[in-house]
């Protein structure tokens, strides 16, 4: 869409969030390559859950600050420093020689990465406007595929010529180049005044983003449905190298390949949902129907996805070859974004800009508590049970979570179809 890409300011943090990711997902890649051989086979996938539990641990921890520091300081000076800083942890990465230093390391960069993301998602509906947002979500949702698609990708070829250790160097580069962008930009919704933050409001800053979420029957649908996005998430991030490596015995380029399956299924669908939505809601231009249209294509796209999760899952539990594994990951990162994207939509949608910042943190930390519960649960899993048995359970789960959340938005919608 033309409009979205003349605006300067979202073209560049595009490119900038795309390019921090990129490395991310090298370094998801090489991280899981690193525990397989420092814990071995027998106990790898439960290493690898512990640490992708620390860093949703840290996400929790504080993601709930970040956001109140979002709508009271300059975002644009958080973006930058969140960037500079997950650079220095990055170049100590190739030293770690123990699974203590792993979960050590994790858990310091998601800690920053928890104060990039409510920033940028609470400026994000400013800067491209109501008309743009879901077509710039989807594009924002396409550079955390980037994390899946180029991350592996780069990840295998990085491996290959300069060894596995070196690898994180590519990702501290890539926040570098990221932090230089976002200085050229001017970010909205900075350096507002709130008044003093005396001890005794913290606790009600700490969780007012989380009430304006939950008192939203359509946010706590869509949220119930992100449980469902996050075990199968987990399934294709935990489960996936013990599967190719171990039980199917390809090699680390076709892990590599896998992975990136997951974010093609994702990308493919965030553009073609933005594109649809985009054409939708400007044939709307009544705002209180434009407004219901809004969810209605939320409700059906979060059971799409839901569906199309369990059937990512489900057949996976059969044994698939390689070729066929591949494709269902395909739909499973399809059905993540037919989730995710909706969600960030009714978010925004119900949000002021001057709290933004708390409510994205809250949608931040409550979506990545259900990872925190979903990458231990599936390590634990694989270890015990075996990976196609995981899949099972997984996609079975998906599929009462879809359950429960479309009987629980039946009877509650108004003349427009709008939960009340």
């Amino acid at each position: 869409m033309p409009g979205l890409w003349r605006n300067r300011t979202f073209t560049l943090l595009f490119w900038a969030q795309a390019m921090s990711l990129a490395g991310s997902g090298v370094t998801t890649v090489a991280l899981a390559l690193m525990v397989h051989k420092m814990a071995g086979p027998a106990t790898a996938t439960a290493v690898l859950g512990q640490a992708l539990m620390l860093r949703i641990a840290a996400f929790l921890l504080f993601s709930q600050p970040a956001g109140i520091l979002a709508d009271r300081l300059n975002r644009k000076a958080i973006l930058i420093a969140s960037d500079l800083s997950r650079l220095v942890i990055l170049a100590f990465f190739p030293f770690i020689t123990t699974v203590w230093q792993v979960y050590a390391a994790v858990f310091v960069l998601n800690s920053l990465t928890a104060f990039f993301t409510p920033a940028f998602d609470a400026s994000l509906p400013e800067i491209v406007g109501d008309e743009l947002y879901v077509k710039a979500l989807s594009y924002s949702r396409v550079t955390v595929d980037i994390e899946a698609i180029a991350g592996p990708a780069i990840a295998g070829l990085l491996v290959a010529v300069v060894g596995l250790r070196w690898v994180f160097w590519f990702d501290a580069a890539t926040y570098l180049v990221s932090a230089i962008m976002i200085s050229f930009v001017a970010v909205p919704g900075a350096g507002r005044q709130h008044g003093s933050l005396a001890p005794s409001a913290l606790w009600k800053e700490l969780t007012y983003g989380t009430r304006v979420l939950l008192r939203n029957p359509s946010i706590r649908q869509a949220l119930l449905m992100s449980l469902a996005e996050a075990m199968a998430g987990a399934s294709a991030i935990v489960v996936t190298i013990v599967y190719v490596r171990d039980f199917l015995h390809g090699t680390e380029l076709q892990y590599s390949l896998t992975m990136a399956a997951v974010g093609a299924g994702s990308a493919i669908c965030a553009v073609g949902l933005g594109r649809i939505t985009a054409r939708m809601e400007r044939a709307e231009r009544d705002g209180s129907r434009q407004h219901a249209l809004r969810h209605l294509w939320s409700r059906r796209s979060l059971f799409v996805g839901g569906l199309a999760l369990a059937a990512s899952l489900l057949p996976a539990s059969a044994s698939p070859s390689l070729m066929l594994f591949g494709l269902l990951w395909i739909l499973n990162g399809a059905g993540q974004a037919l989730v995710a994207i909706p969600t960030s939509t009714l978010v925004a949608s119900h949000t002021q800009p001057d709290e933004r910042g708390r409510a994205f943190a809250a949608h931040f930390a409550i979506t990545h508590a259900c990872w925190l519960v979903s990458y231990p649960l599936t390590g634990r899993l694989a270890e015990r049970i075996g990976p196609t048995e995981t899949f099972l359970v997984c996609g079975l789960a998906c599929l009462a979570i879809t359950a429960m959340a479309f009987v629980a938005g039946l009877g509650r919608r108004n003349a427009h179809g709008i939960l009340r």
